[in-house]
């Protein structure tokens, strides 16, 4: 059985590392590198993710940080055929979008959206807000998850920041998004995530 460690965080982005895991039904432990006392910027995680960011995992060892990696890795390794499509599969190629798609787009456009900068999007390699919330509209709207009616991990890592997002009201309302985040937390996995990552017994509910 391989040993995997997970560096979380709690009421941070750690959902998604929680999620995968709990997804693929894996056994791991869990480091507190608590962002509020500064642990993420302390020597001994740095030497882990030298950017300093959660979550982070190792598995007998390997290192691997970034969610849209952590999914794509863990996911191949324990749920290969299943929650990751096969190399073979013509899903394999949109999965793979979406994973990137997750923080190379949206979490760009969010983070424009949130601060109300107004700098040209003509000069991002992204787009607004607007443009990835119809993109994620078209692909939603007659689909149970992105890749038709099979859960994989890019809906962890797509899911992740779009249920934040709609909480911290970071996204305009569409009711596809809408559905979408309730389905997500219909999974029994995401709601063990959620716990783990906003603990009721520090912060009442989520």
């Amino acid at each position: 059985m391989a040993h995997i460690i997970l560096y979380a965080s709690k009421a941070s982005r750690s959902l998604a590392g929680y999620w995968i895991l709990e997804e693929l039904g894996l056994q791991y432990d869990v480091v507190d590198v608590d962002i509020r006392e500064l642990k993420h910027k302390e020597p001994a995680y740095l030497a882990i993710n030298p950017s300093g960011q959660v979550p982070a995992v190792s598995v007998d060892g390997v290192i691997v940080s970034e969610r849209p990696a952590i999914c794509a890795y863990l996911a191949d390794r324990f749920g290969y055929g299943s929650i990751a499509p096969e190399i073979e599969s013509p899903d394999r190629g949109p999965y793979l979008k979406w994973l990137t798609y997750s923080t190379s787009v949206i979490d760009p456009a969010i983070a424009v959206y949130a601060s109300n900068l107004q700098k040209p999007l003509t000069e991002t390699t992204w787009g607004s807000v607007h443009d990835v919330v119809g993109i994620l509209e078209q692909a939603l709207g007659r689909r149970r998850w992105l890749l038709g009616d099979n859960f994989t991990a890019a809906d962890v890592a797509v899911g992740s920041v779009v249920t934040m997002a709609l909480f911290n009201d970071l996204l305009p309302d569409n009711r596809a998004l809408r559905d979408y985040n309730d389905r997500i937390a219909a999974r029994p996995a995401f709601q063990r995530a959620e716990k783990l990552t906003w603990p009721p017994e520090l912060f009442g509910g989520h």
